[in-house]
């Protein structure tokens, strides 16, 4: 169960030094199975024993996708 206090800063789109990315930020996953592919973070799945998000792929084949925090890069 992810702590209100976390969910609460991911939501209002505050970053901490535990969880870089907040909602809807635009990512591209780095590398593993998913890599390459684009997509907006939807919302923290886990933070241990490492941060994992849930993205939201922006083009085909679509269905949100778990991604190590550590397997993303923040698009501007």
């Amino acid at each position: 169960m992810i702590p209100k206090q976390v969910e609460d800063a991911f939501f209002a789109g505050k970053r901490t030094a535990n969880v870089r990315v907040v909602v809807n930020d635009a990512v591209r996953v780095t590398s593993g199975p998913h890599a390459g592919r684009e997509g907006a973070v939807v919302s923290i799945v886990t933070l241990e024993p490492e941060v994992t998000l849930l993205v939201e792929p922006g083009s085909p084949p679509y269905g949100d996708i778990e991604v190590p925090q550590s397997l993303l890069a923040l698009l501007t």
